[in-house]
């Protein structure tokens, strides 16, 4: 069956060296608009790794303020805390900034809320704004032993009834009696492919453009984003158990093997952002299908994707614009921060 969805990372978006001093005052605006609002009583959070996926969908409601005034967030069905700490090892010269931790920060430390004596975190973003954590940003996160860039989300909500609305289970997978076909490939793999028709609540996907990477055990084609790490493959038995499991193309976020037949993520599950049926080993993947992709609080949902083919030269013309300027329209503070980055980028045109 399908399992809660990974994270990818996504980048943010730079600003050109000629442009920073109009970027610097767009920033400026939306964070004094933002912070007008003051700290969001509840939001949710999207973007980890799939290491911490758990938390990912999870609603965090403010529980108070710390010793240096900055409220604090608890999720509401675990110990996962968010806060803001000076300094995490109480060094005296330590970066101040918001953290994500299992401990339940101290209302009266000024330094090392957790008092473990460590900088010791599952992830955090450094920043003197104690008013509240960053709507969307590039957050260090401690996944698969290493630390690593992931783009997080805040989505702020208002009321406790939205916050006991948390994310459902997925739905059980959609099975076909339809034999997969093993015909050999009867067209050369796409070298590019656009992609469109992602559900809102995977918005970022829209308008990626996915190169030809490779080609996996089987002789599939698979395919990596443009400027993500996401990637498109066939596995014919995604969690490796050799039972009531289809052949499928996934949309995931790790690196599909190219040796190994079955679980080319290796994780022993089904787990990804969506799922087609596949059309047989060796062949390209569907140009239309519907997929089933997890999509919030909706749950997992069919959708119709499409793959166009696109040339290689032209596959930069297509590259989303980033996720801050899609998800974040949801918040009366995304809101104002994609309009002001939109007339940025128009006047750059």
């Amino acid at each position: 069956s399908d399992s809660r969805p990974k994270s990818r990372r996504v980048c943010m978006l730079r600003p050109v060296s000629r442009m920073a001093k109009l970027l610097s005052a767009v920033a400026a605006t939306a964070l004094s608009v933002a912070s007008a609002y003051g700290d969001p009583y509840m939001f949710t959070i999207t973007g980890a790794c799939d290491y911490h996926d758990r938390i990912d969908g999870s609603n965090f409601v403010k529980q108070g303020q710390t010793a240096s005034g900055a409220p604090y967030y608890k999720a509401m069905h675990s110990e996962t805390y968010i806060y803001y700490d000076p300094d995490c090892m109480a060094s005296q010269d330590g970066t101040p900034r918001w953290i994500i931790g299992v401990v339940k920060p101290s209302t009266t430390s000024a330094h090392d809320l957790d008092g473990d004596g460590f900088c010791d975190y599952i992830g955090r973003i450094d920043s003197t704004d104690t008013s509240r954590p960053p709507t969307s940003a590039e957050w260090t996160m401690h996944c698969h032993g290493t630390y690593r860039q992931q783009y997080i989300f805040l989505l702020e909500g208002t009321t406790t009834a939205q916050a006991t609305a948390s994310t459902p289970a997925p739905s059980a997978r959609t099975t076909t009696q339809e034999a997969a076909t093993t015909a050999p490939p009867s067209a050369t793999s796409p070298k590019a492919l656009l992609l469109s028709g992602a559900w809102a609540w995977k918005g970022f996907m829209n308008g990626q453009t996915l190169e030809l990477a490779g080609y996996t055990a089987d002789g599939s084609p698979f395919y990596k984003g443009q400027t993500t790490e996401e990637y498109l493959y066939y596995d014919p038995d995604c969690d490796g158990a050799g039972t009531n499991t289809e052949a499928r193309w996934v949309l995931d976020d790790r690196l599909p093997s190219t040796t190994a037949a079955a679980d080319l993520d290796a994780d022993g599950t089904c787990k990804y952002h969506a799922r087609a049926e596949g059309q047989g080993a060796g062949l390209p993947p569907p140009a239309a299908a519907t997929w089933r992709m997890y999509c919030g609080s909706a749950g997992w949902t069919d959708v119709q994707l499409s793959l166009k083919e696109v040339s290689a030269q032209a596959a930069g013309a297509h590259v989303n614009p980033k996720p801050d300027m899609v998800l974040s329209s949801a918040t009366r503070t995304g809101g104002v921060a994609a309009v002001a980055l939109a007339a940025c980028l128009a006047f750059l045109a």
